[in-house]
């Protein structure tokens, strides 16, 4: 046997086949790997496949009449018009309480101010009470009176009359 060895290519220091335990090549782990792969997508085009392709089952209600069966495909389908439904009338009877009454709305006065009851006149050089009082509209007695001047109605530059605001 040892003669058959060495004839198959081992040396004298060569130990026979099945007696060591060699390691693989290190692409053999990926070859397996692929050929996994592949045996799996096979089982599943096979099992899974075949059933995804299958045509699924209709049920008795959606199954086509004889008459539609037997149908000629190439006459048209009567048109079909559509009907609008009755309206649906809802009588509710909604009760009647404090919640349904408005409630009366309340006036809320705004605040404003009130305008001025008088404003204040200077008096300049050149102005007398008449000529005063009828720029703003008034006689000069009302405003002499006013202002508590008497007769002979002399002002003064720089005096300031009261007016009253109408």
């Amino acid at each position: 046997m040892a003669e058959q060895f060495s004839e198959a290519g081992g040396g004298s220091g060569s130990q026979p086949p099945g007696d060591s335990f060699e390691r693989p090549a290190a692409g053999t782990y990926a070859r397996l790997a692929v050929a996994a792969l592949l045996i799996a997508s096979a089982v599943f085009v096979l099992l899974v496949d075949r059933s995804l392709r299958r045509p699924p089952e209709i049920p008795e209600v959606l199954q086509p009449t004889a008459a539609a069966a037997t149908a000629d495909p190439t006459r048209e389908a009567p048109a079909v018009i559509p009907v609008t439904p009755e309206p649906i009338v809802i009588d509710l009877e909604v009760p009647q309480g404090p919640f349904e009454q408005l409630p009366t709305p309340t006036v809320v006065p705004v605040h404003t101010e009130a305008p001025a009851r008088y404003f204040l006149v200077a008096v300049q050089s050149g102005d007398t009470l008449a000529a005063l009082a009828s720029r703003y509209g008034y006689s000069f007695e009302e405003i002499a009176e006013l202002n508590g001047i008497d007769e002979p109605y002399i002002i003064q530059i720089g005096d300031e009359l009261l007016f009253p605001n109408r």
